[in-house]
């Protein structure tokens, strides 16, 4: 199977990927996990966003991330989240490249930052992130923080 990826601003996005990112997101976090979350943000919008879009031959979406300019403990960084595969693409190699696509696109003089759910710290780890902070709950889900230099 043939996969796409491409880094766009939500105003570049066709109406049919709008719909698609924000249904694969509620269905993962909303609904999978039963985290009660306010799926659309007013981060998904800002210019600076990048919606990550790992897409099929027939383009249908089968994860996405986002990226974007933040600032951690007074330092800039680009925060990486929301990232997501539909579970047809898991197990598949979809979300190493999907992430490594992320970590090429993040702007090269920040360090990336992210928040891990606890059980996928060991996966980030791999890819260069080390756990930064302290531990949270997010609506009943721990988080870690991590960053990547």
């Amino acid at each position: 199977m043939s996969r796409t990826l491409k880094a766009v601003p939500l105003a570049e996005m066709t109406p049919l990927e709008v719909h698609q990112l924000y249904k694969l997101r509620v269905d993962a976090y909303v609904l999978e996990q039963a985290t009660p979350y306010q799926e659309i943000q007013d981060i998904d919008a800002a210019d600076s966003t990048r919606h990550l879009l790992l897409q099929d031959e027939s383009g249908a979406l089968l994860g996405c991330a986002r990226l974007h300019p933040a600032q951690v403990a007074g330092e800039e960084v680009t925060q990486f989240g929301r990232f997501v595969l539909v579970p047809s693409a898991r197990g598949t190699g979809a979300g190493d490249e999907l992430l490594r696509f992320a970590l090429a696109e993040a702007r090269a003089d920040r360090p990336v930052y992210l928040t891990a759910q606890l059980g996928l710290t060991g996966y980030y780890a791999r890819y260069g992130f080390t756990e930064t902070g302290e531990r949270y709950d997010d609506t009943g889900v721990p988080h870690q923080p991590m960053i990547r230099y």
